[in-house]
């Protein structure tokens, strides 16, 4: 391994990376049409923690109904705001952005600013990770590629987790590394906390067991990592660290853990994983979403330089490969790109390899690291005329409804309903209005129409009552019927009648192909009724429970 000395010079070179590997992830900062489906509710998570954070009365911390406390501000909140998607996914994440939130307010730029830090994390690691490896010359060339690499700026650009868990990653396999090389059973600890970190950043960080085990064979440590001790305490931390995970992903996330489950058993029926209907649709992704066409084929080339110079130092990153490529393939996860973005690191490095394994003759290495230089250009050129995923419509609509109210209660029946939530929240500091959304008052379902679904309400009456119940003055549709369900549809034929008022139409522009040529139409209605406080159901099918709650007396 080739030690190189830190200096002014590497940290200027890493310090240039860092930014510009901000100023990619940074397209879209300060556009709040910019975003992702999820995204709205990974950004409510946020707020939740925030918003419940700032309310918390330190003195009942120690109470012995605390938790019960926590459950029902979590049910009020819910009722409220009916976007959040913790227990399915992990709360670190979220933590991080309330931070944000605390530091520079409950915003738009301050959730998109969090990844933006875990962007930075990332590289940093991938950067050290890659120096133990090989030297300072192959991590920044690597570095440079994978953070101008136009899939991985994409979804920096969302407040999603993919960027947040593959900078976890990425910090585990650098701890993980120390350890292997140094046998010092600190950095095999702090393996074991980056791991449970990760995991509570994402579940999918699982994937990192097989990396690992696929590593320690390859490198023949099988046998006495099994006998050390210190694996066996790790090991009992990660499972200590991760069992309040595993009980909150089971209590609230167990159907997202049988549809996994499921595709576990469907990769069993339908046969070998290696099968090239299998093969074929990895490499479709691979080269169609996840590394541009020069990185690929220079990839290739460096595993076959590896291979013959026989590099135990790239074992790491194939394993990364092969362990995604296992992982993935088993959960049936590996048809949606973003899911296995943990091995384009991988890929990243094998592309500078050559440049490595040939640096003692200059002229290759000149012509080596120019041909790089070239890729990175032509990377940023393609994420800059990449046009990010947007719609635009919601946010106005969200201020008109704030402003039309008088009931403080809105009903929202659309595809879009997180991010609508989400801007009634952001225009409503002081959280004076209540969001009743078409899917859990109507019907119910998993994330697809399709799936889970349970039809609350069949006719008008029905409602009409739930309308005069909650107290609903004003409404916003989408005008399209997004779910195709029969009651959704006579929703909208109804507010055309007398007993209703159109007091705007908002045209929707998006990326989405489920908002194209869709407006927002916003009613008033003129036969409301003052807000009741009887109870309800809320059905989450996705979580697998419904809540029993009510909407508090409006003071206003």
């Amino acid at each position: 391994m080739n030690h190189q000395p830190s200096s002014v010079r590497h940290r200027l070179l890493l310090g240039i990376l860092i930014l510009l590997a901000s100023f990619l992830a940074s397209r879209g900062l300060f556009d709040p049409d910019v975003g992702w489906p999820d995204a709205d509710r990974i950004v409510m998570d946020g707020v939740f923690i925030h918003d419940f954070l700032r309310d918390l009365q330190f003195g009942t911390l120690f109470s012995v109904d605390f938790p019960a406390r926590i459950y029902q501000y979590a049910v009020d909140y819910y009722t409220q705001y009916p976007s959040l998607s913790l227990g399915a996914k992990p709360p670190l994440f979220p933590f991080v952005e309330s931070i944000f939130f605390f530091l520079f307010g409950v915003n738009d730029l301050s959730a998109k600013a969090s990844v933006i830090l875990f962007s930075i994390i990332g590289l940093i690691a991938w950067y050290d990770l890659v120096r133990q490896t090989h030297d300072h010359a192959t991590a920044w060339l690597s570095s440079g590629l994978l953070f101008t690499t136009p899939f991985i700026v994409y979804w920096s650009w969302y407040t999603m987790l993919e960027i947040p868990v593959l900078a976890m990653a990425l910090v585990t396999a650098n701890t993980m590394w120390r350890y292997v090389e140094t046998r010092a059973n600190r950095w095999l600890y702090w393996s074991a906390f980056a791991l449970s970190l990760s995991m509570w950043t994402k579940q999918a960080a699982f994937f990192m067991v097989p990396w690992f085990l696929i590593w320690m064979i390859l490198l023949g440590r099988t046998t006495e990592m099994l006998r050390d001790r210190a694996v066996w305490k790790a090991t009992a931390l990660v499972i200590v660290l991760n069992l309040p995970l595993l009980v909150l992903s089971i209590w609230l996330g167990k159907n997202n853990m049988a549809l996994a489950f499921e595709g576990v058993r469907e990769s069993h029926r339908v046969g070998s994983w290696f099968d090239w209907s299998y093969l074929r649709q990895y490499i479709d992704i691979l080269i169609r979403d996840q590394v541009t066409i020069p990185v690929l084929l220079l990839s290739l080339i460096g595993f076959a330089t590896s291979l013959y110079r026989r590099d135990r130092q790239t074992l790491i990153y194939f394993s990364l490969i092969v362990g995604t490529f296992l992982f993935f393939t088993a959960l049936r996860s590996f048809r949606i790109d973003r899911y296995t973005i943990f091995w384009v690191p991988g890929f990243a490095l094998f592309a500078v390899i050559p440049i490595h394994h040939f640096r003692k003759h200059p002229l290759f290495q000149r012509l080596g690291t120019a041909c790089i230089l070239a890729v990175m250009v032509y990377q940023i050129h393609l994420c800059q005329t990449t046009t990010p995923a947007f719609t635009k419509g919601h946010q106005e609509a969200a201020r008109f409804a704030i402003e039309q109210s008088k009931n403080g209660r809105i009903f929202m029946d659309g595809v879009n309903n997180g991010y609508f939530i989400y801007y009634v929240r952001l225009n409503d500091p002081n959280r004076n209005y209540f969001i009743l959304r078409g899917d859990k008052l109507l019907h119910s379902s998993n994330v697809m129409t399709e799936d889970w679904t349970q039809i609350h309400t069949h006719d008008l009456q029905g409602i009409r009552s739930h309308l005069d119940q909650h107290g609903i003055d004003i409404l916003v549709v989408e005008e399209s019927n997004y779910t195709n369900l029969e009651i959704h549809q006579m929703l909208r034929d109804h507010l055309k009648s007398d007993a209703f008022e159109l007091l705007k139409t908002i045209p929707v522009h998006s990326s989405r192909s489920s908002l194209k040529n869709q407006s927002l139409l916003i009613y008033r209605y003129k036969q409301a009724k003052a807000p009741g406080t009887k109870r309800f159901k809320l059905s989450l099918p996705i979580v697998g429970i419904t809540l029993d709650t009510s909407l508090p007396p409006v003071e206003r």
